[in-house]
């Protein structure tokens, strides 16, 4: 199985690797976020930061939105910067009028490198979405490409082909979270990361969100899903756990079940 390495960290090999949102509205509190996990003392259990870009207010301002990340990969020297804009549709925050191209600010970011990682959501799956994958691998910058439902757990062959789908528009890691009303819902996400990882040369992020599916962030080395989400403040998806408790649960699992 293929892995994805950045600063150090193989994405796709060993553990999970841990990912905090940072959901600033401003730079002042973006920054202020990033401070209090680099001064936490679980900071050396974090390998990676979201910026959830779709709570930033300034998103609609290149400068902006330049000056932000250049001061977030300043400050996060050491851990890997993802940036993410959620769209309305799959659970974000309700952009900016002057934000009617997502892509285009995610083509800001890579052209600039001002990011490790870029969410892609898989959306339509058009011609845009390969030509912003192209301009990321042309610029050394990582691609997840996401779909997001808040709602349902959809059919296992439908995650599938989500998945398959995103690894054929070119992405470096695929993603998918949905919403469970069940134990069977999780049962059948956790089928599905694991047909697909069988099937894809290509580290898999796959979650079952709220309390139901709280057992996917903790218990991904063995089904297969490669990157977690934990807290250290608010949660950007309902479920997300502390991230001590949640690197205990991961390590007890790893330790007695794998």
């Amino acid at each position: 199985m293929s892995f994805v390495e950045i600063k150090g960290k193989k994405i796709g090999e060993g553990s999970p690797k841990i990912c905090v949102p940072v959901m600033g509205r401003t730079e002042e509190e973006i920054l202020c976020q990033i401070n209090l996990i680099n001064v936490s003392q679980n900071n050396q259990l974090i390998d990676m930061v979201e910026i959830r870009a779709d709570y930033f207010h300034g998103l609609g301002s290149p400068d902006e939105v330049k000056r932000l990340m250049t001061a977030v990969q300043r400050e996060l020297s050491g851990k890997i910067v993802l940036f993410t804009i959620r769209s309305e549709k799959e659970g974000g925050q309700k952009l900016p009028s002057e934000i009617t191209d997502i892509d285009g600010v995610n083509r800001l970011v890579i052209s600039n490198k001002l990011a490790d990682i870029v969410d892609v959501e898989l959306s339509d799956g058009n011609s845009s979405k390969r030509e912003l994958v192209e301009l990321a691998h042309d610029n050394a910058v990582k691609i997840i490409m996401s779909y997001h439902n808040f709602d349902v757990t959809p059919e296992q062959e439908f995650m599938t082909g989500k998945l398959i789908a995103m690894k054929n528009m070119g992405a470096d890691i695929v993603k998918i979270a949905v919403m469970p009303e069940n134990i069977h819902d999780v049962h059948r996400l956790m089928e599905a990361a694991t047909y697909t990882k069988e099937k894809l040369d290509v580290p898999i992020v796959a979650i079952s969100m709220g309390a139901i599916g709280a057992i996917t962030r903790v218990s991904g080395a063995l089904y297969g899903s490669d990157i977690t989400f934990g807290t250290l403040g608010q949660a950007s998806a309902p479920g997300q756990i502390p991230v001590p408790d949640l690197k205990r649960m991961m390590d007890d699992i790893e330790r007695y079940c794998v």
